[in-house]
C-alpha cells in the first residue's frame, strides 16, 4: 500500500562526521582492474605510512600489480565442476606452460604417427581474463569477452579472484605488522570502482566481496566502495600541492585504466597546512576506452599482417598471451612524437614463427621477421593502432573542459598513463587551455594509494553532483489535464494519483556529503496497516511517475504501520534519504506513533560516491 504525499516537510541537516570505526587498526585500498589489480595499506595510527605491494608470486619484476586473470581446471570425475588452479602471473606461467605441454605432444603424435594414441592428452584448463568487464553495462561493452563454460559464472569467477587476493593481502599484513594479531575485521576495506558503473554493479562487487569472506555481509562498514577517478584524486593531490594551485582552481583527473577511463573534476575549497577540501563540480563521466582497446587494436593490426595467425591464435591460445607479453612493453615505450622514422620491434614465438615460414616468399615482413625473430611495426602503423583510443580520450576531456570552465590543471593516472604517446597527446591537445598538465609518480598505483588517502581524510570531498534523480513513490491528488487517466485511482472517495514519484533530489543537483533530505507521509487508505517504501532513480531531471521510460527501483521495504491505530490517516512517517560517503540510505520512521512488529525500517544502497 502506497504513502499520500503530506504538506511538504522538507528539512537539509548536515549529520556529524563519521570517523572510521575504532575497531579498525589498518586501511586497504584494493584496485581490481581489468587488466591488473594491486592494493596498498597502511596502519590508520600511521596514516602518512601508506604502502603499495610489489612482491607478486611469479613476477619477473618488482611492479606494483599484478595480471587479473584466473586459471580453472576441471574437478576429476565432473564435467561441469571447476577449481580455481591459480590466479594473477602464476596463472599466466602456468597456462603457457600447460599449452607448450599439449603442443609438444601432439606434435609428437603427428611427426612419430601415433595421432591415434589412445593415451590422453595433457590437460589444458580455462584462462580467464577481462573478467571485470562482465560488470560493465552490456550496451556499453565494445570488447568482445569469451563465454564462461558451464559451471562458472562472473560473479564465482570474481569471487574467487578477490579470495586469494584477500589472503595475499591478510599475509602481506601480518608479516608487515607482526606486533598486531590481525583478521579480517580489524580491516577497512575500500574497493574501487569505475565511476561509469551502475548500481546492479556496485552491489555485485560487494556481494563478492562478502563471498570471498572478506568483509561481513551483516556489517558493511567494513566496506567502502570508492569511485576510481576520486580515488585518483587523492593520490595526485600530493603532486598538485607542488603545482602550487590555489583555492577555487578546478583539477580535472584523468584516470584512464584498462577498461576504463573516468573523467572527473574537482575544485579546491579550502587549502590548510595539512590538509585540504573539495568539491565536485560536475558528475563524473567516462567510456570503455582504456587499455585493452589498444591492445585489441595491436591483435587486430597483426592478424591483418600475419596471415597465419588468425588460425594460429585458434590453434594455440596461448600465443594471444605470448603477443600481449610483448605488447605491453612495445605500448609504453612508443611515444616521441619527434621520431617518426623510429619502428617498434615485437618478438615473436617460436612457434608462431614456425607456422609463418610457408608465407615468408609472399611478403617481406614475414621474411624479415624469420630472420630475426621480431616483426617491425613502422611509427604510422603505431599510430594507427593507438590513435582510435587515444582519440577517443582527447574527446572526453575536451568534452569535460567544454563543460567546465576554468579547468587550471590535467592529472593523468591509471595504467595507460604509462603510455609516453597518450601523455604526449595530451600535452599537444590540452598545454594552451590549461596551466599544468602532470603524470603523478607511480600512476599504476595511483587509484590504490588514493583509496587509503579516501578513507584516512573522509573530511576531503565536502559535495558532490547527483548523477541521477532520486525520490520515493508515492499517491498524490489526480490532476486533470496534467495526470494521465490510466493512473486514476479513487481512495476513499478522493481521486488520487497513483505511481508518483516524490523527488528528493534532481540529477546534476549539489549535495553535501553527510547531508539529510526527510519528508513526511500519511496512510493512502484507513485502516492501513503496512506502508511500502520504494526508492526509485531516473536518469530525467523531472520524472513524474515511477513506471515512466528511464526510471529504475532501486530497493524496497515494507513496515508495519498498525502499532497505534487511533490516528488512522492522520499518522506520519517520515522517510529520510541519507547521502553517505559510499552510500545511500533510505530510513522510514514513525513521528506520532509507533511501529507494530519489529521488521527493517531502512534501506541501504551501496551506490558509491558521486550518488552514481
Amino acid at each position: 500500500m502506497l504513502p499520500r504525499l503530506s504538506d511538504i516537510n522538507f528539512r537539509i541537516l548536515q549529520l556529524s562526521r563519521m570517523p572510521l570505526n575504532p575497531r579498525r587498526m589498518v586501511v586497504v585500498g584494493l584496485d581490481f582492474g581489468t587488466t591488473y589489480s594491486g592494493f596498498s595499506f597502511a596502519l590508520i595510527s600511521e596514516p602518512y605510512k601508506i604502502n603499495s605491494f610489489f612482491e607478486y608470486p611469479n613476477s619477473s619484476n618488482l611492479y606494483p600489480k599484478t595480471p587479473t586473470v584466473s586459471y580453472y581446471k576441471k574437478v576429476p570425475g565432473h564435467e561441469d565442476q571447476w577449481r580455481l588452479n591459480s590466479w594473477g602471473f602464476t596463472a599466466r606461467s602456468e597456462y603457457t606452460r600447460d599449452m607448450a605441454k599439449l603442443t609438444k605432444e601432439q606434435r609428437r603424435r603427428k611427426h612419430s604417427g601415433a595421432q591415434n594414441d589412445n593415451a590422453p592428452l595433457p590437460e589444458v584448463g580455462r584462462y580467464i581474463t577481462k573478467f571485470k568487464l562482465y560488470l560493465a553495462n552490456e550496451r556499453m561493452a565494445r570488447v568482445p569477452l569469451p563465454s564462461l563454460p558451464a559451471g562458472l559464472t562472473n560473479e564465482r569467477v570474481i569471487t574467487d579472484y578477490l579470495r586469494e587476493m584477500g589472503a595475499l593481502i591478510l599475509k602481506t599484513l601480518r608479516g608487515q605488522y607482526r606486533n598486531l594479531d590481525l583478521t579480517n575485521d580489524l580491516i577497512q576495506w575500500c574497493i574501487t570502482v569505475p565511476s561509469i558503473w551502475d548500481n546492479v554493479a556496485k552491489s555485485v562487487m560487494k556481494d563478492c566481496m562478502v563471498r570471498a569472506g572478506l568483509v561481513s555481509g551483516t556489517d558493511d562498514s567494513h566496506l567502502s566502495i570508492v569511485l576510481e577517478p576520486e580515488a585518483a584524486f587523492f593520490h595526485c593531490y600530493q603532486h598538485l600541492h607542488e603545482s602550487a594551485i590555489t583555492v577555487n582552481d578546478k583539477i580535472l583527473i584523468a584516470d584512464i585504466g584498462g577498461g576504463t577511463s573516468d573523467i572527473v573534476v574537482e575544485q579546491v575549497v579550502a587549502i590548510g597546512q595539512s590538509s585540504y577540501q573539495v568539491k565536485e563540480v560536475t558528475f563524473s563521466s567516462g567510456g570503455l576506452c582504456g587499455s585493452i582497446y589498444v591492445d585489441q587494436s595491436f591483435i587486430k593490426f597483426m592478424i591483418q599482417s600475419i596471415p597465419c595467425l588468425d588460425g594460429a591464435l585458434d590453434q594455440q591460445p596461448s600465443l594471444y598471451a605470448s603477443l600481449l607479453k610483448e605488447w605491453d612493453e612495445a605500448k609504453a615505450s612508443f611515444g616521441d612524437l619527434t621520431r617518426s622514422n623510429r619502428s617498434t620491434d615485437i618478438s615473436l614465438h617460436y612457434e608462431l614463427l614456425n607456422m609463418m615460414k610457408p608465407y615468408a616468399s609472399m611478403d617481406n615482413d614475414v621474411a624479415r621477421a624469420l630472420n630475426d625473430g621480431l616483426y617491425e611495426i613502422r611509427y604510422d602503423q603505431m599510430k594507427s593502432i593507438f590513435d582510435p583510443i587515444i582519440n577517443q580520450n582527447l574527446t572526453l576531456i575536451s568534452d569535460k573542459l567544454r563543460e567546465v570552465q576554468g579547468v587550471t590543471v590535467i592529472a593523468v593516472v591509471g595504467g595507460l598513463a604509462k603510455s609516453e604517446y597518450l601523455i604526449q597527446c595530451i600535452k599537444r591537445r590540452f598545454s594552451s587551455e590549461v596551466r599544468h598538465i602532470i603524470v603523478p609518480g607511480n600512476p599504476v598505483s595511483a587509484i590504490s594509494l588514493g583509496a587509503v588517502m579516501s578513507a584516512l581524510n573522509p573530511d576531503t570531498i565536502i559535495s558532490r553532483v547527483s548523477k541521477k534523480t532520486y525520490g520515493v513513490e508515492c499517491v498524490e491528488e489526480f490532476k486533470y489535464g496534467v495526470d494521465r487517466e490510466d493512473h486514476l485511482q479513487v481512495i476513499n472517495n478522493l481521486r488520487r494519483c497513483r505511481n508518483r514519484f516524490h523527488i528528493y533530489v534532481r540529477k546534476g543537483d549539489v549535495v553535501n556529503v553527510d547531508q539529510c533530505i526527510s519528508k513526511t507521509y500519511y496512510p493512502a487508505r484507513s485502516g492501513q496497516t503496512t506502508m511500502d517504501v520504494t526508492l526509485f532513480s531516473s536518469e530525467n531531471t523531472n520524472p513524474r511517475y515511477t513506471d515512466e521510460p528511464g526510471v529504475k527501483m532501486e530497493g524496497s521495504f515494507t513496515i508495519d504501520i498498525s502499532g497505534d491505530m487511533t490516528l488512522d490517516e492522520k499518522r506520519i512517517v517520515k522517510e529520510s534519504l541519507y547521502f553517505g560517503r559510499s552510500s545511500l540510505e533510505l530510513v522510514a520512521e514513525p513521528v506520532n506513533f509507533f511501529l507494530g512488529s519489529q521488521g527493517p525500517n531502512q534501506l541501504h544502497l551501496p551506490i558509491a560516491e558521486g550518488f552514481v
